[in-house]
């Protein structure tokens, strides 16, 4: 068998502070569509398939790169409490984006996404007389390039630079947890508000978290609209057990089937937190609306929307996919709002001021100031 023939869509090197003694080899895992409880794992089949990134292996090669490089900053940060530098602060920043990105579940959330619109384009040509050629299905490799076309693209765009990072340190009776899906990108003012529940990267508010080890998880966020309480530099301690559940709750909401844990006397509040958690899961997490005209007015075209086969028999459509994100039950309150919290608003968006002018999507004026 090839050596790189099991590929892990979360690392090993991620699992290793979770693990038993920390030595990298077993792990304790909450299976909640079964609802078991699995102690001591082993490590090396978790979150992992055969030739998840390709037979050639150059992409698991690529990416091993980075988690080398987060790896030995986690360790280092745990053994010597270290202050980090603009390098380990860019490594934090993107080896979380890159994580949200590059799961099974996220690939299938994409696949999900573009097997719709699919489905709408091979009924809208059918409906029309025009024949569909098969070879434009989306599938699970399309929709893993899309996603590494995408992270590209913020990373070369420096997307996050603007992000400010945070260790929080857990000073509590309570661990983190991590799950097959860990990296958590949110917006608690955006969610907050409910007007407006999709956004992107370049949102204001934007927040994103990994966790670290079961005593430190690394947070990312939108420094004009939130303000931590740091107790050294880029680092905050947490000392609240309801704190330590509010971030966990993120991975209960996110995590595909599998919760991972360190301690096993945790395993019966885990359990019971995920059970806590489940309304909140949620459904779908895109949606895609359809609508066909519907007659003009002295300004404007109507549009009215209707199901995906009634739309693609209309000779003129709208179509809008939008991605749907979770509410939590609680939010840490180290997560506080700044007295003078804002944004820029861009039409129905509102961004962070370095995204005043963004080039992938340059509306020709500059957004105006607004408090948020």
């Amino acid at each position: 068998m090839p050596d790189h023939k099991n590929q892990h869509y979360v690392p090993r090197v991620h699992f290793k502070p979770f693990s038993f003694q920390g030595d990298g080899k077993a792990i304790n895992i909450l299976l909640h569509r079964r609802e078991k409880t699995v102690i001591n794992a082993p490590i090396t089949g978790q979150c992992a398939r055969s030739y998840f990134y390709g037979e050639d292996g150059r992409l698991e090669k690529l990416l091993s790169r980075m988690e080398g490089a987060y790896g030995g900053l986690v360790a280092r940060i745990a053994e010597t409490n270290s202050k980090l530098d603009e390098q380990d602060r860019w490594i934090l920043r993107y080896f979380t984006l890159l994580q949200s990105m590059r799961t099974a579940e996220q690939v299938a959330r994409v696949l999900s996404r573009m097997s719709e619109m699919s489905d709408f384009f091979r009924m809208a040509e059918e409906a029309h007389g025009k024949g569909w050629d098969a070879t434009q299905n989306p599938t699970p490799e399309s929709a893993l390039r899309e996603l590494m076309l995408a992270f590209n693209d913020q990373l070369q765009a420096g997307t996050i630079d603007d992000l400010k990072i945070v260790v929080v340190r857990n000073r509590s009776r309570r661990d983190f947890v991590t799950s097959d899906d860990p990296a958590v990108m949110t917006n608690r003012w955006l969610i907050q508000r409910k007007a407006n529940r999709s956004f992107g990267l370049n949102a204001a508010g934007l927040l994103l978290l990994l966790p670290l080890s079961p005593r430190m998880l690394v947070l990312a966020y939108d420094p004009a609209v939130y303000a931590i309480p740091l107790t050294g530099q880029n680092a905050v301690d947490l000392k609240r057990e309801n704190d330590v559940l509010a971030f966990n709750e993120h991975q209960y909401m996110r995590a595909a089937d599998a919760i991972y844990f360190a301690r096993i006397s945790e395993a019966q509040d885990i359990t019971a937190e995920f059970k806590a958690t489940k309304p909140y899961r949620p459904t779908r997490w895109s949606r895609f609306t359809t609508a066909k005209h519907d007659g003009e007015t002295e300004t404007h075209s109507k549009y009215a929307v209707e199901g995906a086969e009634e739309v693609a028999k209309s000779n003129r459509i709208l179509f809008h996919l939008t991605s749907e994100w979770p509410s939590p039950p609680s939010w840490p309150s180290i997560l506080r709002y700044r007295s003078n919290a804002h944004g820029y608003s861009r039409g129905r968006i509102i961004v962070r001021r370095a995204h005043m002018r963004d080039q992938f999507d340059d509306l020709g004026e500059l957004p105006r100031y607004v408090r948020v």
